[in-house]
């Protein structure tokens, strides 16, 4: 078959059609601040120290949004597909209401700290009240799209992703270059985007019979329980992922550094966009195989192999973009970058891969097992990253983020391959044993 007759057959595949407007949907956004890249590197408008400084608050809102959202969001996915409608909106909107919670009790403990936050990371003492604020708007904005996304209502989650970038990045625009506010008029255009999205959610929950106020303590106690080893997963993220600025800043690295090392952190991660777009449509495809019975090893093989090779195609064309922009549209200053892109470019890619068997811990909720990953991880990531940054700051930063990814792939294998095993030998609606 020829290479046409291959993309004809795609474009009229309902599978990749679907897959591909959740590329196009985040690659907008995506798009959009790639665009604009030569406009917020260019020292008029956005200073090197103004990156750093926006790339500190974007590694402060990773670290807090976990103890806010207490992994809710992956835990709504898989009970969409297990509970009843009325059972789902219960605990549905109680999440809300412990998110809520856990916002003004961070608040509180940024509060308590401000001195030292200010000491050691120079944090405005604003960030103790926004960076919570605006997790918290995040968790309600992806509980929003990941519903959306649950229902499989592809174009809805197209127009609602496209138009909240539109009011982030020209809102942005326009108080950047127009009234010259810096890195501030930047989190003004995340957070109006974000309060817009959101006023679109409590209408779409309330018309489609999501929102229940029935609160019951098992439910926070569930969600609570669950919520723990998210916690510390995420926060091995945070120690895996190549935007981690905190140990550099620990270590005094120069802000100016620290801004060409974001933005080489922002293209690598296209990689890790493109994984995420795959995934909206393959997440909620494999948990509704799983809880209906008819994932099998075939069907599972089948669909992990497209998506390796839908995310191997458009890495490489990420990586492509990536090197034209440092050499014909980024600002010159940031082309010493060029070398961290690429070793964060990898580390995405691998993170994608593993994040695939992650999925069935997930659906599952092995509490037990996702907590010993992340504490492994943690422990690993911690004592890589203090010795490779202290001897070799940026350079160490960006392998240690490498090494540490590959220690954490193969941690998930080896505690995963039972539980898909087991997954896929059961009928369907039969749990895992923990």
């Amino acid at each position: 078959m020829s290479i046409v007759h291959k993309v004809k057959n795609a474009v009229n595949d309902p599978v990749y059609r679907s897959v591909g407007k959740y590329v196009f949907t985040n690659f907008f956004a995506k798009g959009v601040s790639f665009l604009l890249i030569p406009l917020f590197t260019n020292p008029k408008y956005l200073t090197p120290a103004d990156n750093g400084v926006l790339s500190l608050f974007a590694s402060n809102m990773i670290l807090i949004a976990p103890l806010i959202t207490l992994g809710m969001i992956q835990s709504s996915t898989a009970d969409y597909f297990k509970k009843a409608k009325d059972d789902f909106a219960a605990s549905f909107t109680t999440n809300f209401l412990i998110a809520a919670i856990m916002t003004v009790l961070s608040m509180a403990a940024l509060y308590i700290f401000k001195d030292a936050l200010w000491e050691k990371f120079e944090l405005p003492v604003s960030f103790i009240f926004i960076i919570p604020a605006l997790s918290f708007l995040v968790f309600c904005s992806e509980q929003l799209f990941a519903l959306v996304r649950n229902r499989n209502e592809v174009n809805r989650y197209a127009i609602m992703g496209i138009s909240k970038s539109m009011i982030e990045y020209g809102l942005s625009v326009v108080l950047v270059v127009f009234f010259f506010t810096g890195w501030v008029g930047r989190i003004w255009g995340i957070a109006v985007s974000l309060i817009a999205v959101n006023l679109l959610g409590v209408w779409y929950y309330w018309k489609n019979g999501y929102i229940q106020f029935s609160f019951q303590r098992n439910r926070v106690w569930d969600e609570l329980k669950f919520g723990l080893p998210i916690v510390v997963f995420q926060l091995c993220v945070f120690m895996l992922g190549a935007t981690n600025k905190l140990f550099l800043a620990i270590f005094n690295v120069d802000k100016y550094e620290l801004g060409i090392y974001a933005i080489a952190c922002i293209l690598g991660t296209m990689v890790g966009t493109v994984a995420q777009s795959i995934l909206l449509y393959v997440q909620p495809q494999l948990y509704k195989s799983i809880s209906t019975g008819t994932a099998t090893r075939d069907s599972v093989k089948r669909i992990f192999f497209n998506y390796c090779k839908m995310l191997t195609v458009l890495s490489l064309a990420c990586m492509a973009v990536a090197v034209f922009a440092y050499y014909f549209l980024i600002n010159k200053i940031y082309l010493p970058g060029i070398k961290y892109f690429f070793v964060v470019a990898v580390q995405a890619f691998i993170w994608a891969l593993n994040y695939f068997i992650f999925l069935f811990l997930l659906y599952h909720k092995e509490k037990r097992k996702i907590l010993k990953v992340a504490l492994i991880s943690i422990v690993c990531s911690v004592a890589i990253n203090i010795f490779m940054v202290k001897h070799f700051m940026i350079w160490g930063d960006a392998l240690s983020s490498l090494v540490n990814t590959v220690i954490f792939s193969v941690l998930v294998i080896f505690f995963t391959k039972d539980i898909i095993r087991q997954t896929l030998d059961k009928h369907a609606g039969e749990p895992v044993a923990v």
